[in-house]
């Protein structure tokens, strides 16, 4: 005949499970806390440089209109349809700019989101990693390029779950690999529109000085 069970023994298992899932969460959300530090003052320093850069061809692109309206001629529409390319291209990154600082709008929701995900810690350690080391400091790409810091989020990282995860969340999008390399060519494309746009804006003053 079996001996009963001891109450200690039989419990002590079901409390390990419990303390180890405890253990796990705890560390999950640690890592969580501290990606989301490095994160957010990153998305923050991209607010002036993205604001510069969606100003860039917007400024050339008024006055080129501007001009092309106050001297009626055959070639309007090429100097309106140049300004309004660079327009929509600033308009554009204009609205990845909003979405990308409203991720950083509020700290606590932005974990809270990360936490919803069903994922362990090395996830969250290896985004805070990919910001936090290569060949910039941290501290020196929040000053000088933390755009093309964050489009190094994801290098290495090999979560299909987790990423169609953030491309179904309206908070989270702005993060996914796509929408950040997306942003990072907006920003060249901008650049690329801007100085194009000031050449034209030049071209078509001597030529509205020359009565032409």
């Amino acid at each position: 005949m079996s001996e009963p069970p001891v109450e200690g023994y039989a419990l002590s298992a079901p409390s390990r499970t419990k303390q180890a899932v405890a253990a796990a969460a705890a560390a999950r959300d640690k890592a969580i806390r501290q990606f989301v530090a490095l994160l957010v003052p990153l998305i923050r320093a991209t607010r002036v440089p993205l604001l510069v850069v969606v100003l860039f061809p917007v400024v050339p692109a008024v006055l080129v209109v501007a001009i092309a309206l106050s001297r009626p001629g055959p070639d309007d529409w090429f100097w309106v349809l140049l300004a309004a390319v660079g327009l929509l291209l600033a308009g554009w990154l204009a609205l990845r700019r909003h979405q990308l600082l409203a991720v950083a709008a509020d700290k606590e929701a932005l974990i809270a989101a990360l936490t919803r995900l069903v994922t362990g810690r090395e996830l969250w350690a290896q985004l805070a990693d990919n910001l936090s080391t290569g060949r910039v400091a941290t501290a020196v790409a929040r000053r000088s390029r933390p755009l093309r810091v964050l489009t190094g989020l994801w290098r290495g990282v090999r979560a299909a779950g987790v990423l169609a995860e953030f491309a179904a969340s309206d908070e989270l999008a702005p993060l996914t690999p796509m929408r950040l390399r997306g942003s990072w060519l907006l920003v060249v494309s901008c650049v690329l529109a801007g100085a194009v746009l000031g050449v034209a804006l030049l071209v078509a003053a001597l030529l509205f000085l020359l009565g032409a």
